[in-house]
């Protein structure tokens, strides 16, 4: 029990280093006073959708409650909890006409280890090529198209503690380039034995970085354009290496109804309340709460929100004050954006001319700054309350047993703001 415990607490020390080790590399001072994230400087975004609708109808925050084939996209150690083999499948319909489609399987292999397998397909739909002699489109159709495949090994250590390991294939393409990687992700499902609580743990994506490369990145060059009848030379556009985005998942489960609660105990009545932190190479640290309501194990209602899934908008304030307050021979901008003066309206010694000054007269007040405003991006560009229910998300289940095999149907309903409403439905065997 002593080594357990070393090993637990071991695997939550390097979680948590990880996890602020992320965070440190991923905010960067640029301007003073303002945070820069590495957003969009990893490939394989797709590797962070929201697989299966049973985690998405709790806006993510599935790590520790992820259990069977759905768990193989959030957390590998959650396919020890199975009964015996396992499948799930999922369609998710994104914004602009894109799908991501998810499958997963799971073997037992004995009374304490799982084998897993999962598949991962994104798809752009059609799109126009373009071409600097044809802006308009050259009449040629082409796609994006990303898949990853994973083999998982999970073992029971204890009937507390569970680990498991996915080994994984991660290819992108965008039109005939493709880039292709090998990746790791590494989980741990732990009771606490405190209060119904679980703790779950995973690093995914954890891998090497790769460029893309194709038949569209050759370019024929001319080596020296002064000499006629020198043949055109082939050569080969390098692109620069991507990682992936490493994400370190933490999650806490507590059953306050049902299931392990030490508070309420029912054989037909389960709530679980679930917590996630979410921590990217490439984003800042994101959260979700959710909480799932199961009635004799058949039929599931949940819920979830997210944390700091918005970017912060901070622009200045201004408020204009008028000509006898200001010596009109200096420098300045208007509230119109007038300038005074610029260096075209300057003497032969560099100097301010106003004989020769191109701009009009100060008429309508300078703008004076008052002091900073922060805001989320959404509500600063799109208005207050106009998307009061984003980050919210909303999903259903329904499990039916039939002649020994449990049928499990999953829907779930994401409000992502102005990308709009995302639906996903998931189905599932256990046999």
């Amino acid at each position: 029990m002593k080594s357990l415990r070393i090993f637990a607490f071991g695997l939550l020390f390097a979680g948590v280093s990880l996890a602020q080790q992320s965070l440190q590399d991923s905010l960067n001072t640029v301007d003073p006073g303002q945070e820069f994230t590495k957003v969009a400087t990893s490939i394989g975004q797709f590797l962070k959708l929201e697989s299966g609708a049973s985690g998405a109808g709790l806006a993510g925050a599935y790590t520790a409650l992820a259990k069977g084939a759905a768990a193989l996209a959030w957390n590998p150690a959650g396919i020890a909890f199975t009964a015996g083999p396992d499948m799930y499948i999922s369609s998710q319909q994104l914004y602009a006409g894109i799908s991501n489609n998810y499958m997963g399987v799971v073997y037992p292999l004995g009374s304490s280890n799982y084998f897993g397998f999962s598949t991962q397909y994104l798809n752009s739909g059609d799109m126009e090529v373009t071409t600097l002699d044809f802006p308009d489109g050259t009449g040629e159709q082409f796609q994006v198209m990303n898949v990853a495949v994973g083999v998982t090994f999970t073992r029971l250590l204890t009937d507390r503690l569970a680990v498991g390991v996915t080994t994984k294939w991660v290819r992108e393409q965008i039109y005939r380039e493709t880039a292709s990687v090998l990746a790791f992700d590494i989980g741990s499902n732990f009771d606490l034995g405190i209060y119904g609580l679980t703790l779950g743990m995973a690093i995914q994506n954890f891998g090497g970085s790769t460029r893309f490369d194709g038949p569209d990145l050759n370019q024929e060059v001319d080596i020296n354009s002064t000499l006629q009848g020198n043949p055109e030379v082939t050569t080969r556009l390098l692109t620069e290496d991507w990682p992936l985005p490493l994400v370190f998942r933490m999650g806490l489960l507590s059953d306050v109804i049902g299931g392990k609660s030490p508070w309420m105990s029912s054989s037909v009545h389960r709530l679980s309340v679930v917590a996630d932190a979410n921590d990217a190479s490439d984003t800042p640290l994101r959260g979700a709460v959710g909480f799932e309501y199961a009635w004799n194990d058949m039929i599931f209602f949940r819920a979830g929100y997210k944390f700091n899934y918005e970017w912060v908008s901070s622009y200045d304030q201004y408020r204009v004050e008028y000509n006898s307050e200001y010596d009109l021979g200096e420098y300045f901008v208007d509230a119109n954006g007038n300038s005074r003066w610029d260096w075209d309206d300057v003497n032969d010694n560099g100097l301010f001319d106003p004989d020769i000054d191109s701009y009009e007269d100060f008429t309508d007040g300078l703008r004076v700054k008052t002091g900073t405003v922060s805001r989320s991006a959404w509500e600063s560009f799109y208005g207050d309350g106009k998307y009061p229910w984003r980050r919210i998300s909303l999903g259903f289940g329904a499990k039916y047993n039939m002649y020994g095999t449990n049928l499990l149907f999953d829907y779930s309903y994401s409000n992502y703001g102005i990308l709009g409403m995302v639906q996903q439905i998931s189905l599932g065997l256990t046999f």
